[in-house]
């Protein structure tokens, strides 16, 4: 049986502007959510990967979320959008698609 996973938008950044929520989501759901939560940092499109979270043991972190392969012991999905600037910001390419007609990816 597939697992559900809500759209809860998590800051996982540090250095680098990054919101995630476990499950592959629409990405123009995922943005929605993203905007309504406030986070109004400049962010490129969002992808879907496969991540696992593990400890980190180094006083500053509780732990790490790194990409795997599908299928990995521990994976689960994950929608991603990390930081970006001009046309590769999320608005910009959404903009551009409708400006040609389509919704663009």
């Amino acid at each position: 049986m597939k697992r559900e996973y809500p759209l809860e938008i998590e800051n996982v950044g540090e250095d680098t502007y990054i919101v995630m929520s476990r499950g592959h989501h629409d990405p123009d759901e995922f943005m929605r959510k993203v905007r309504e939560e406030g986070f109004d940092w400049p962010l490129g499109m969002p992808t879907h990967h496969w991540v696992k979270r593990t400890p980190a043991n180094d006083g500053d972190h509780t732990c790490w979320f790194n990409f795997v392969d599908k299928g990995t012991r521990g994976a689960f999905p994950a929608t991603y959008a990390h930081e970006a600037y001009g046309e590769d910001r999320y608005e910009a390419i959404r903009a551009l698609a409708a400006s040609e007609g389509g919704k663009g990816e």
